[in-house]
């Protein structure tokens, strides 16, 4: 069914969360890996960070964190949440790639901007906890140059903008013909009424629209916070 192919594409953390001290009840949370993490290329134009991030999640377990690291980033850009999450956390921990536990903080920080990700925000709070204060500053002085490409004003309103560019023409094409075929690389062949754009945007709205609950048409893309507000775990 072509409206529940699409919210699976980008897998979820890769097994990167249990490493981290953060509170017990998180843990039911994490992730485990999987045998084979495919991505559909043709996704990007439309879905950037969800992309990316797939990306991101192949090459680290293919064993190529360089490239990880550049496809988090990536995805990043367009407001992913999850990469700037697996990102701070692989810097963090310095596993498989060299330790920034200043950058990985302000990646982490980055990550839990949004009030309702209190996962993100729990982790956060533990490791900003258990960095010395030096490394808080300049976690600090990154998160803050780091916010005028990252933040959700800026990220999530350029990927916002690129995917009503990108599903215009789609758009247009259903409303003349809704049982013609729309065929993305990597995703079968799939009705535009219904089908395609309905699997299209049920996944922006868990990545990228987030529609402010009870306004229908209307985007929260969050406000950011100082990393020393984020209240520390309970």
């Amino acid at each position: 069914m072509a409206g529940r192919f699409l919210p699976c594409l980008a897998v979820a953390a890769c097994g990167l969360l249990a490493a981290l001290p953060w509170p017990a009840h998180a843990q039911s949370r994490a992730f485990d890996d999987i045998p084979r993490i495919v991505c559909a290329e043709g996704i990007e134009p439309y879905l950037p960070g969800d992309y990316y991030f797939c990306a991101a999640n192949k090459a680290l377990q293919a064993g190529d964190p360089r490239k990880a690291v550049a496809m988090y980033r990536e995805s990043a850009r367009w407001g992913d949440k999850r990469a700037m999450f697996n990102l701070g956390l692989l810097l963090v921990r310095g596993e498989s790639v060299a330790k920034d536990e200043a950058q990985g903080l302000a990646w982490l920080a980055l990550a839990a901007e949004r009030p309702r990700d209190a996962l993100h925000r729990e982790v956060l709070a533990g490791a900003w906890q258990a960095a010395s204060a030096e490394t808080r500053a300049r976690a600090n002085t990154l998160w803050n140059g780091m916010k005028a490409q990252y933040a959700d004003r800026v990220a999530l309103a350029r990927a916002l903008e690129r995917y009503e560019r990108a599903t215009m023409q789609m758009r247009r094409e259903g409303q003349r013909d809704p049982t013609s075929a729309k065929w993305i690389a990597g995703l079968p062949p799939a009705q535009l009424g219904g089908g395609l754009l309905a699997a299209l945007d049920e996944a922006a709205q868990t990545t990228l629209l987030r529609p402010i609950p009870g306004r229908p048409g209307q985007v929260n893309v969050g406000a950011p916070e100082k990393v020393a507000d984020v209240p520390p775990a309970r």
